[in-house]
């Protein structure tokens, strides 16, 4: 008995709220509906239609081949008498259909009657459902003819073209997530986000803060980006725009809120996060670092990161999956520039007073060794001279002072300071003499 309960309960539901087929059967239960209530006020009461069926087969001669009572008894259901068992029936159905037209059109602020009329049509007898087209992350359609599918909901076809995915929620919560092809929305379906499966480019500046607290920007830093495709295809089974499930319900649901209140985009977020990757990474470099790079270039670092296993579980989380990135160019402040300009020249200026104190010192240093190595070959002379005379010669007084005297200016010459000149010298010289 709890077996028959569920399946007549479960039938009873798809009676009541099913689509396509069990639409078309509540349908044909209603046509059947008005049949047994004429039928069975006909059943109730005489009806005479044989003066009818004897003007059709004298006015259509191919009828004659109906028997005439049969033919009277079909007629008789079309006299004034026997249509008023039609009235009821017909009525309450009409009835039903208008009342819940209006509603729908009031609920949703359609202003066509007919198109609020279709949508409640489709939704009880399964037929004459609307069509939706989804192409290139939008829906397709002339704005001046809304489209149910758009506005309420299934039920309805939609038809997705490839590199999209869609989003569908019944209540509270998803239901699907339908790729490439045409497909039906159950009834109370509703689109919730169109995915574009195709590759994001996007383009933006970083601004980031090294750890010596200069401010810098990476501008034009460009990312391409799609939906995680999760697993890896097979290459003898590509599938065209491939992606995952999870990933498409992570990048609808999991988005924080933008500037005007509603989701942020998708895309940005990602770029986000590319650009915050980036400023962690500097907030740990020097700016000598960034400008003047040791030993490997900053972009390729930064690239490496971006590419590495944790940064890729990070957008995993996302949903995304990163294909390329260009870090762009590295700027800094004005200011930054003209200080490093100004350490430059300082330095080199430095390097250029050391030098030309070097040249000075050694110029120096070699006018006193060739004035040291004069006066020791005139030193040498004088006493190369005084041999040859002999010790037995007689030296006039006045050559024996004057050789004195040259004799104590060598001397004297010799222990002078470094860098006196010879006329100060000589000047010297001459007040002593």
């Amino acid at each position: 008995m709890k077996r028959f309960s569920w399946r007549l309960g479960y039938y009873l539901d798809c009676f009541l709220e099913g689509d396509q087929w069990w639409g078309i059967l509540r349908l044909i239960c209603a046509v059947a509906t008005i049949l047994c209530v004429a039928i069975v006020g006909r059943s109730l009461e005489p009806v005479d239609a044989t003066e009818w069926a004897n003007f059709w087969q004298d006015f259509i001669p191919q009828m004659k081949s109906i028997p005439t009572g049969l033919l009277a008894l079909m007629l008789s259901f079309f006299k004034a008498k026997a249509l008023r068992h039609w009235i009821m029936p017909v009525s309450a159905i009409a009835f039903a259909i208008a009342a819940g037209t209006l509603y729908v059109q009031d609920i949703f602020e359609f202003k066509s009657f007919r198109l609020a009329f279709r949508y409640v049509f489709a939704s009880m007898f399964g037929l004459w459902y609307p069509s939706l087209t989804i192409r290139n992350g939008q829906k397709v359609g002339a704005p001046d003819k809304p489209n149910t599918l758009d506005k309420i909901g299934g039920p309805g076809y939609l038809d997705i073209k490839l590199g999209n995915a869609v989003l569908l929620e019944r209540g509270a919560g998803p239901t699907q997530v339908l790729g490439g092809g045409r497909f039906f929305a159950r009834r109370f379906e509703s689109i919730r986000e169109i995915v574009n499966l195709r590759e994001m480019h996007r383009k933006k500046d970083v601004e980031a803060t090294t750890r010596d607290g200069i401010e810098m920007t990476f501008r034009d830093v460009e990312a391409a980006f799609r939906i995680d495709t999760g697993k890896q295809q097979d290459r003898t089974n590509v599938i065209p725009y491939p992606f995952s499930v999870q990933a498409v319900r992570v990048a609808v649901y999991d988005r924080s809120v933008g500037k005007e209140g509603g989701p942020g985009d998708w895309a940005d977020a990602v770029m986000g996060a590319i650009g915050g990757e980036i400023r962690k990474w500097v907030a740990t470099q020097h700016l000598d670092r960034m400008t003047a790079p040791p030993d490997e270039d900053p972009r390729n670092a930064i690239r490496k990161i971006l590419f590495g296993g944790e940064f890729r579980k990070k957008l995993k989380h996302m949903g995304a999956e990163l294909v390329w990135v260009n870090i762009g160019h590295l700027d800094t402040p004005p200011k930054v520039d003209e200080q490093r300009i100004d350490n430059w020249q300082s330095f080199w200026q430095s390097q250029e007073v050391v030098t030309d104190a070097h040249g000075e010192a050694l110029r120096i240093d070699y006018e006193q060794l060739g004035r040291s190595e004069g006066q020791a070959e005139m030193l040498l002379a004088i006493s190369r001279v005084l041999n040859s005379l002999g010790r037995t010669a007689l030296l006039n007084e006045q050559i024996a002072d004057l050789m004195l005297l040259r004799m104590g200016q060598v001397l004297e010459a010799m222990t002078a300071q470094p860098g006196l000149s010879e006329e100060k010298q000589y000047s010297s010289d001459a007040r002593s003499t």
